[in-house]
């Protein structure tokens, strides 16, 4: 069951993240005063959100250490992702966001998810960023600080605050309700890893060449498998083994080797496989926009060098 403080600290944070976005513009001690007391209401209420989350996931002994860096790094990116919507320079937003990327990838290589965290920082820190940037060099820049009477509006004043605020409570408030309604009883685990054992078993199915090499490990005269009856390569078995039928090299006959859970494929070469082959379409899609993001920056680029170059003239010929 989701806890109701769930729900209480989250709209705490998000009251607090509100109030931050409605002082950006504030000038003096006054507003500086508000941006401060907006600051604490949220990390009050980030601090709230991270005390729950402790509490509702059972954490071995062994994995306090782990646990601390993951809650640091999701404080760290919980403090840069602030700072991308509240910074008054276009720039340094982007920087804070390379921050953002960068803790997510460290949280996902803690949490065991490599492939993702690499793929993370290539797309984003590596293609989308890079992009926000070649626009922004060429987009206008604030010529002086948030303080300043000549800053550029659309730094200095967000754009329907509520309404992302609003958005993100929902997001997280759903996130949330995943984590705590989660069934977390030690028979559910059991179901689970048992599931997630026999895909990896399935998936090593679809690599023979990587079954094969495999198999070599328990018995180097394998020289290839042999399906069977039903046209599987191999059987998983209760004890988390498979059963796989190969022929040998020094002229045996075809005979069942069992090979242990730990020659089981890493995350890596799973996520590889079943991008590859389950969903083609995605990748080429995800291909396809980080293309039309590329042209796009080209082209938006493009029109404010034109209008740059043509404001330039008209102030030359007046």
């Amino acid at each position: 069951m989701v806890p109701l403080l769930f729900y209480a600290a989250c709209a705490v944070a998000s009251a607090g993240l509100l109030l931050l976005l409605m002082a950006k513009a504030g000038t003096g001690e006054h507003g500086r005063a508000k941006r401060v007391a907006a600051s604490l209401i949220g990390l009050a209420g980030i601090a709230w959100i991270l005390v729950l989350i402790v509490q509702a996931i059972p954490v071995p002994d062994n994995s306090l250490g782990q646990l601390g860096l993951i809650l640091l790094c999701s404080f760290i990116s919980i403090a840069a992702a602030v700072r991308v919507i509240t910074h008054h320079r276009p720039v340094f937003c982007a920087l804070y966001f390379v921050l953002v990327v960068l803790s997510g990838a460290a949280t996902f290589v803690l949490l065991s998810a490599e492939f993702v965290a690499f793929a993370l920082v290539i797309v984003y820190a590596g293609a989308i960023l890079i992009t926000y940037l070649f626009v922004l060099m060429l987009a206008q820049q604030t010529p002086a600080d948030l303080n300043g009477s000549d800053a550029v509006n659309y730094d200095s004043i967000p754009r329907e605050p509520a309404s992302a605020v609003i958005a993100g409570f929902v997001l997280v408030a759903v996130l949330g309700g995943a984590v705590f309604g989660a069934d977390r009883s030690p028979a559910r685990a059991t179901i689970d890893q048992a599931r997630a054992i026999e895909g990896a078993w399935y998936d090593l199915a679809w690599m023979p060449r990587t079954l094969t090499e495999q198999a070599r490990r328990v018995d180097p005269t394998v020289i290839a498998i042999v399906p069977e009856a039903n046209g599987h390569l191999l059987r998983v078995q209760p004890d988390h083994s498979a059963l796989v039928r190969v022929q040998h090299s020094d002229g045996r006959p075809a005979s069942t080797i069992t090979l242990p859970p730990s020659l089981l494929p890493d995350n890596t070469s799973r996520v590889g496989m079943a991008l590859v082959t389950r969903f083609p379409v995605s990748l080429e899609l995800a291909g396809v926009i980080l293309l039309m993001a590329m042209l796009g920056a080209v082209v938006l680029a493009r029109r404010t060098v034109e209008s740059t170059t043509t404001t330039a003239s008209r102030e030359s010929n007046a």
